[in-house]
Parts: structure tokens; C-alpha cells; sequence
């Protein structure tokens, strides 16, 4: 198990630092520069003092071993947008409600789409396994900002029971948290009664059945549990990639989160803090992945051999 975790752990690290390259060389080659639009003209003089101030002169492999030392030591640089603060301090100020509606709505949604996904599975062909196919089909086919749309139609201008955006009060929170919540019930339900069925199907519950066993007990016991591999698969890059910040949903809602700051940063050319939000989000996936990993192992001692044993 020890040797499997390290396997894991160098893995984490070498597509953490292939990403850091990429995503630097890629940021770099689009035209344009901090101080080229037209919203902050500068001198030629000017904007040569800044270059070289931020360290912007300096060839390109100078620049990322810069950057990256600084992040050995957390520090993430200052964004260009706003000089007054760091780009740690940015972040935490604007993590806070991604992770609150992304993360709430990932955790409500996961539950919701398993209880609907075991609804259809055993009941296999009926309206409730009609009904869980058709919303899972539609929740994954249409397009977030779509679902946002009818939401603040329907329960903000035409009921009138809600506020179409803000991020203040709580009531604010429930419509950006069903816009969240609806891909994970969709992608739970389709996972969760695909996964059931095949394990439904398999000899090992017909030895259980002819064993005496109760139906609740093979169904929470050993179907759900070797059902549940896949779904691991799932829920922790869900809960990251949602809890990070979607663009669209925060558009839609005028949510202060971290998606509208990963579209600033691009349009200003704003490095450190572009920098800082794929980095983040690239080493939270890793981790997500590495810890699912884990969960395999702990299911399933089988998927770890890998010929250790």
C-alpha cells in the first residue's frame, strides 16, 4: 500500500509541473501584454519601467523559475488588478462563495442523484426508472447557463419568490445552488443506476439471494458498496471543479466568486493572478484524484496489486 501511495504521490507531482509549463508558456504567447490595452495607456518609457519592475523583461525560463520559486514559498505574486493586496489575499476573499454554493450544491446534489439513480435501478423499466433516465439525460445535455436562465425565469420574474442574483442574504443562494446541484443529481443518477444494475446482474447476488439473505441487506451491503467505485470517481473532482467556481453559473447570478476572476485575469493579462488560479485549481484536481485513489484501494484491495502481490 506504501509503495502505492508513493506511485500516486510522484504522479501528482509530475502533472503539477507539467501544467505549471504549459499553462505558463501558453499565458505568455497570446498577444498583448499588462499594459497594452487601451483602458491603462502608458508611455513607452513608462510601461518599460513597469516591465521591468514585475520582472516581465526577463527571458521566459528566468520568469517561471521566479514565479515558481516564490510558490515554494506561498508566495503567489500581486495581481496587476489589484495592487493594493496580494493574490493570496484576493483568493480568500473570493473563495468564499464558490466554495459555499459550489460546495453546497455538490453535497446536496450528490445524495439526490444515488437516492434517485437506486430508485430507477430497482425498479428497472418502470416510470420511476423512466422518469431518472430522462433527467439525467437532460441535466447532462443542457448547458448550465441555460439552466440558470429558467431558474431566475421561472422562480425570480415569473413566480417572483426569489432574487435573481447577489451573493448577501441567504435567499440569494438557493437559485445559484440548484444551478449547481442539478449536474451532480444528473451525473449521480446515470452512475449510480448503471453501476447497480451491473452489479444486480452479477453471480455473487444470486449466491447471496440463494444464501437466505434479506433484499435490504444485499442491496446496502454488498451491491451499493461494490457500486460505489465509480461514484468515487466522481464526487471529489465534482466537488473541486464545483467548488472552485463555474463562469457561467456566477455570471448568471453576479456571484463575487473565483469564476469572474479567472475571465479578468485573461483579458488583463494579469500573470501572477492567472497563474495562481490554474496552479490552484490544477493541484486540487491532483489531490482529488489521488485521494479517490485511495478510496479505490480501501473498496477494492484488488485495483492497488498493480504486481505488488
Amino acid at each position: 500500500m506504501l509503495l502505492y501511495i508513493i506511485r500516486r504521490l510522484i504522479s501528482v507531482a509530475l502533472t503539477f509541473f507539467v501544467v505549471s509549463v504549459i499553462i505558463f508558456l501558453m499565458m505568455h504567447s497570446i498577444p498583448g501584454g499588462p499594459f497594452d490595452g487601451n483602458d491603462m495607456p502608458v508611455s513607452e518609457a513608462v510601461r518599460a519601467k513597469l516591465m521591468a519592475r514585475l520582472g516581465l523583461d526577463q527571458p521566459l525560463h528566468v520568469q517561471y523559475l521566479n514565479y515558481m520559486w516564490g510558490v515554494l514559498h506561498f508566495d503567489f505574486g500581486v495581481p496587476y488588478q489589484s495592487p493594493g493586496e496580494s493574490v493570496i489575499q484576493l483568493l480568500s476573499r473570493a473563495w468564499v462563495p464558490s466554495l459555499v454554493l459550489g460546495g453546497l450544491g455538490v453535497i446536496l446534489g450528490a445524495p439526490l442523484g444515488i437516492l434517485l439513480g437506486m430508485a430507477a435501478a430497482l425498479n428497472r423499466n418502470s416510470i420511476i426508472d423512466y422518469f431518472a433516465s430522462t433527467f439525467a439525460t437532460l441535466g447532462l445535455t443542457i448547458p448550465v447557463f441555460v439552466i440558470s436562465m429558467l431558474l431566475i425565469l421561472v422562480f425570480a420574474v415569473w413566480l417572483d419568490w426569489l432574487p435573481a442574483s447577489g451573493w448577501g442574504s441567504p435567499d440569494r443562494w438557493i437559485l445559484p445552488i440548484a444551478a449547481y446541484a442539478a449536474i451532480p443529481i444528473a451525473t449521480y443518477a446515470r452512475y449510480t443506476r448503471s453501476a447497480m444494475l451491473d452489479c444486480l446482474n452479477r453471480p455473487f447476488v444470486t449466491v447471496l439471494r440463494a444464501k437466505g439473505l434479506s433484499e435490504n441487506r444485499i442491496i446496502f451491503q454488498h451491491v451499493l458498496r461494490n457500486a460505489a467505485i465509480p461514484m468515487v470517481t466522481v464526487f471529489l473532482p465534482m466537488f473541486i471543479g464545483t467548488a472552485t467556481g463555474s463562469i457561467f453559473v456566477e455570471t448568471m447570478f453576479r456571484v463575487p466568486g473565483l469564476g469572474a476572476y479567472f475571465v479578468s485575469s485573461i483579458e488583463a493579462r494579469d500573470y501572477p493572478l492567472e497563474m495562481a488560479l490554474v496552479l490552484m485549481v490544477t493541484l486540487m484536481f491532483c489531490l482529488a484524484y489521488f485521494l479517490a485513489d485511495i478510496a479505490y484501494a480501501w473498496l477494492n484491495p484488488r485495483i492497488r496489486v498493480g504486481g505488488d502481490h
